[in-house]
């Protein structure tokens, strides 16, 4: 009986910090507030084919400026998302300069499909932008490689 007591246990048990392992189903709400406006504005700029618009350069500009946690985070969800060539350089260098305590929420968007639960911009996975933050991180030099004159 105890043998079938403890099976049954170890069977039905969630192991020790599997929910830490876990992906979310969204973005906290606090991140997704903070990724919005600059969406709304990248979408709008899109739709005018103009990448330089002033209203997107201003809600990306808020963003990449923020020092708060909500706005690190929303930094690297931000990388799901064409933003333009120029920008997408501004962004890595952004995300890297944030430093090292960035490297795990790199990792965790990299590996789990986190999405806004209120936008309906394309987001594309795929993109590398990610990637170039980590390298730029494990090379340890961002704040060279990121000082443009």
């Amino acid at each position: 009986m105890k043998k079938l007591v403890l099976i049954l246990v170890c069977a039905f048990s969630t192991p020790v910090g599997a929910e830490q392992n876990a992906c979310p189903v969204s973005l906290p709400i606090a991140v997704e507030a903070k990724l919005l406006p600059v969406l709304v504005a990248r979408d709008e700029a899109s739709r005018k084919n103009d990448w330089w618009d002033k209203g997107y350069e201003k809600a990306f500009t808020a963003l990449l400026e923020a020092k708060d946690e909500a706005s690190k985070e929303a930094r690297v969800a931000l990388m799901d998302y064409y933003v333009g060539e120029a920008y997408g350089e501004e962004l890595v260098c952004a995300v890297a300069l944030d430093g090292g305590q960035t490297t795990s929420l790199l990792e965790l968007y990299s590996s789990c499909d986190i999405k806004p639960a209120h936008s309906t911009v394309p987001r594309n996975r795929t993109l590398p932008l990610r990637g170039y933050a980590l390298e730029k991180l494990k090379k340890g030099h961002v704040k060279e490689s990121c000082t443009y004159e």
